[in-house]
């Protein structure tokens, strides 16, 4: 089938994937534009760096047939495609990897008499040595075209993100500080003792004191530095 690979309905399918709420709906929505861009077979998931055995997926539209036989025979540790997706910072075709042990052989023999032919693979490398690997499986007898290849760029990392976003744990609100708080640590922050940021606020000296001791126990600091330092570093006062 001829298709426009910028057509509205499949950007707006990749737009749509920005507003999934689950990992169930995104992953929906990825292999709805991935049909609509052409004939794939497609899987996504994780290769730890040390931790030896393969991809571990996220979502795939892999028959469950081939999945089976791809586990079975352990080609996850001899895959050349995963091997060469460790160390390329760019995407790639399938036929940039050469396989040359027999069990590699056997792979790519697997492969084809399944019917998938070529593919192209997007690779994002994480902070802890991971890899985040897309990996379009073609059906057709050809190469993956040039202009196909960046689109499907586009579309693995699009689901990168919102897999990112849905999965990453929202980062802890720092702990709320009164007002007075904040002005006697900010005083406290700018070289002032006690007595002089009482001066200052027109504050008894104990009661400076009960709001340090307050904001110092709600940052679970152990003394006026560090308290001062980690309210810097949340943005609570500024110096």
């Amino acid at each position: 089938m001829n298709r426009d690979l910028f057509d509205s309905m499949a950007m707006d399918t990749l737009e749509a994937m920005l507003n999934t709420r689950t990992l169930d709906e995104l992953a929906a929505r990825f292999h709805k534009a991935v049909s609509l861009i052409g004939d794939f077979y497609c899987v996504a998931g994780i290769i730890k760096k040390f931790q030896p055995g393969g991809l571990r997926p996220t979502t795939s539209s892999y028959p469950t047939s081939w999945t089976r036989h791809y586990m079975g025979s352990e080609y996850g540790r001899v895959d050349p495609v995963l091997r060469r997706a460790m160390t390329s910072a760019t995407g790639f075709g399938w036929h940039a990897c050469d396989p040359v042990k027999q069990q590699e052989k056997a792979l790519v023999t697997d492969m084809h008499d399944f019917g998938i032919h070529d593919g192209f693979v997007v690779p994002i490398h994480g902070p802890d040595g991971s890899v985040f690997l897309v990996n379009f499986g073609q059906l057709a007898r050809k190469m993956v075209s040039p202009r196909m290849q960046v689109v499907l760029t586009m579309l693995a990392m699009q689901y990168y993100q919102q897999y990112c976003r849905l999965t990453t744990p929202p980062e802890p609100q720092p702990p709320a500080l009164t007002q007075r708080e904040c002005e006697c640590l900010s005083w406290v922050a700018n070289g002032r003792t006690t007595v002089e940021v009482a001066d200052r606020l027109m504050l008894n000296e104990n009661t400076v004191k009960f709001h340090l001791k307050n904001a110092q126990r709600k940052l679970d600091c152990t003394n006026r530095v560090t308290t001062v330092l980690k309210a810097i570093s949340l943005g609570l006062i500024v110096i």
